[in-house]
């Protein structure tokens, strides 16, 4: 069970120890008309197009241990993070598909790194306490394979071009509101932290006299009037929130908006403070993921013909199929011919074969050689059939 976290002006000024990896101090520009009228109220609709951002891709994940099946758990753990980081889904890794994927979840790494380094109970590195050492395995799962395979599960995707939200968070200890600015980045390390794991980033502003004296508004989560400061970062996106004591334990509310139209609003009471600042983070993930998610277009699942040349002994074919069974996006594999020249199979897959190609093209095992060309029973061409050799 967690320690119950209580405010103090103590609390309020943790020592700033890597807390600017989790979020960021926001530098105000010339001031911006903020939305107004219809636009502001009524925004165009907006076709999404999915992008890439390669640091969605990249997760770190402690090792409990030095042993090879840890190093594979540890590799299966990322690889349901970054899952949940690109599809905006916190339980897309009980998807039947992305769940299979785990057993061979190092298929999908393209780089894998590891640090040990101490750190105090607080996860502050050398800072305080009795150092604990830490094994970190940094972990880069290939963009193409970790997609096919969330379009394999049927699961949307969350384009990485995404809004880092202005953080307006009023904390009041029964003392007097005060704004968290980014003088107090660790104050929000638990939002911070929780935003990271969903792939999105908060920004905190710089603590003006202004925006000082906008905590009665923050307090009312009065959105349009904050937008008129955001405004001043170049930012339309903000999650407004206040944190506060009650009965025994704390409250947080909260309200999340871009461009004027709001997106979404929640609250949640909890006796540790930790818990309660974190509740911004997956609110605010799951609205901006549900509104910005698409399907990939990487073709219908279905059943489709390939030929496989190279298939010369038996040892060959068990290596064939225990590739093909092996890949999560593949839920069947029927032998319908085979000839000295290929092997002729049919896949029940759960994409297009644009999907298969993309996958097949990050791994080592077959290689494209264009296509076939069927004859019907009458002589006739029939269908173009994919064509890859065994290596």
């Amino acid at each position: 069970m967690r320690p119950t976290f209580l405010f103090s002006r103590a609390a309020l000024l943790l020592i700033l120890c890597s807390a600017s990896a989790l979020a960021q101090v926001a530098a105000p520009t010339s001031p911006a008309k903020p939305a107004t009228g219809a636009a502001a109220s009524d925004p165009a609709p907006v076709k999404i197009r999915p992008m890439r951002d390669p640091a969605l891709y990249k997760t770190e994940v402690i090792l409990l241990s030095q042993g090879d099946a840890e190093r594979r758990s540890a590799t299966a753990r990322g690889l349901a993070q970054v899952v949940i980081k690109l599809t905006g889904n916190v339980g897309a890794p009980t998807n039947p598909v992305i769940r299979r994927a785990m057993s061979t979840a190092q298929a999908y790494v393209s780089d894998a790194k590891t640090e040990t380094a101490s750190s105090d109970a607080e996860g502050n590195t050398a800072v305080g306490g009795v150092p604990v050492y830490k094994t970190q395995m940094t972990l880069s799962y290939d963009p193409v394979a970790v997609d096919a395979l969330i379009a394999g599960a049927g699961l949307r995707y969350w384009t990485g071009v995404r809004p880092k939200p202005m953080l307006w968070l009023a904390i009041d200890d029964g003392r007097g509101p005060r704004l968290v600015t980014g003088q107090q980045l660790n104050v929000v390390r638990p939002l911070a932290q929780r935003g990271l794991e969903r792939g999105l980033r908060f920004l905190l502003p710089a603590g003006s006299a202004i925006e000082q004296a906008a905590v009665p508004s923050v307090l009312a989560l009065n959105a349009p009037a904050m937008q008129v400061l955001s405004a001043r970062y170049n930012n339309d996106a903000q999650l407004v929130g206040k944190v506060y004591r009650s009965g025994g334990g704390w409250t947080g509310d909260w309200v999340l908006s871009q461009g004027g139209a709001e997106l979404a609003r929640w609250s949640l009471s909890d006796p540790d403070a930790r818990r309660v600042i974190a509740s911004g983070a997956d609110p605010a993930a799951d609205a901006i993921a549900k509104r910005d998610s698409v399907y990939l277009d990487i073709g219908p699942a279905g059943s489709y013909m390939i030929d496989i040349a190279g298939v010369q002994t038996q040892a060959d074919f068990v290596r064939l199929m225990a590739y093909l069974q092996r890949l999560a996006i593949v839920k069947r594999v029927t032998a319908v011919e085979a000839t000295a020249d290929h092997l002729r199979l049919q896949l029940d897959l759960g994409l297009g074969l644009k999907g298969f190609r993309m996958i097949v093209d990050t791994d080592d095992t077959l290689q494209p050689m264009g296509e076939t060309t069927s004859v019907n029973a009458d002589g006739s061409p029939g269908a173009s059939v994919p064509r890859y050799g065994l290596k």
